[in-house]
């Protein structure tokens, strides 16, 4: 879960910042704001896949083939 959550605040800061500093000219610190949006991207993805592999099964038998 906290990946999924870092994730998502260094894309959103990444997209914000990284194009709101390119609309204003400031290319310098653009370039490595909209750097870190693939960054987030992975770690959210990384952190939803790791959060569905380990979720508790609530009590449900597995399914296996038919007897």
């Amino acid at each position: 879960m906290i990946s999924l959550y870092v994730g998502l605040v260094l894309g959103a800061i990444g997209l914000i910042g990284g194009f709101g500093l390119m609309f204003a000219g400031s290319d310098t610190w653009a370039k490595p704001l909209i750097a870190l949006v693939p960054i987030g991207f992975l770690l959210v993805f990384t952190g939803l896949v790791a959060t569905l592999l380990h979720s508790p099964d609530q009590g449900v038998e597995p399914k296996g083939p038919p007897d």
